[in-house]
């Protein structure tokens, strides 16, 4: 796993899109993050984005896997990235399952270079659709995240089914944002590539933001492809079907 190399000619930051698909061994995910943060530094970069779900991702009996794999956010997981950041110089964004007094929380955190947490996005719009309940395994999330600034200038989020919402987007922008990071799980079906992609170029060009898409990858699962557009929707790298990262440079 080099990287694949794909942007402008010249960019102020140099950011990773890491891509892998995650399981219940909490261990074994955390070995593929380290694994792709130190590519991810090798190759120069400032900050490394992975998918919803990086902590961990049950296949089955996702109800009650939750609520015990939940973690607060200075717990176990949070602790290793700050190490990871420290080590390798880099800030990550990562998804995790949030512990609560119930069902946990989708939540994407943000960490500096020196491990320490800046930001956390719960997910509000949840993924009821397609003949599939979320709502059955995490609570919803009930405010928008607040932009930080970070090697990509102020950073936005949304979590993959709110993709489907422009004014989420949207909202982001108001707030601020210049990149906007969106994390998934993007299940596969009929023409859902064609959603993840259209959808990520589409939210790029409404909002005028650089778009940063990390999904995971399983075969039969989730469709991978993470990708990043310019703001003018001009497309800056993507990968395909296999676990990697990719690298960009962006302004």
């Amino acid at each position: 796993m080099g990287g694949h190399l794909q942007g402008l000619e010249r960019g102020v930051s140099t950011v990773a899109i890491g891509q892998f698909g995650a399981g219940e061994d909490k261990t074994a995910n955390l070995r593929e993050i380290e694994r792709l943060a130190q590519t991810a530094a090798e190759n120069g970069a400032k900050m490394l984005f992975l998918p919803e779900y990086s902590m961990y991702y049950a296949k089955v009996n996702a109800w009650s896997k939750n609520i015990e794999a939940a973690e607060p956010c200075d717990g176990a997981f949070i602790i290793a990235l700050g190490e990871l950041c420290r080590r390798y110089g880099l800030w990550i964004a990562a998804g995790m399952y949030e512990r609560t007094d119930g069902l946990p929380y989708n939540t994407i955190a943000v960490l500096d270079d020196r491990g320490r947490l800046r930001g956390t996005h719960r997910k509000r719009r949840l993924y009821d659709a397609f003949g599939y309940r979320e709502s059955d395994e995490c609570r919803a999330g009930d405010k928008p995240f607040s932009p930080i600034e970070t090697p990509v200038g102020k950073l936005g989020i949304i979590t993959c089914f709110e993709l489907r919402f422009p004014a989420l987007a949207a909202e982001q922008k108001a707030r601020g944002a210049e990149t906007l990071f969106v994390p998934a799980g993007w299940v596969q079906g009929e023409n859902k590539l064609l959603h993840w992609r259209t959808l990520l170029c589409a939210r790029a060009i409404e909002n005028g933001l650089t778009v940063l898409g990390a999904d995971q990858y399983a075969p039969g699962k989730f469709v991978g492809h993470s990708m990043a557009f310019q703001p003018d929707g001009t497309a800056l790298g993507e990968l395909g079907e296999e676990q990697d990262l990719l690298i960009v440079k962006i302004n």
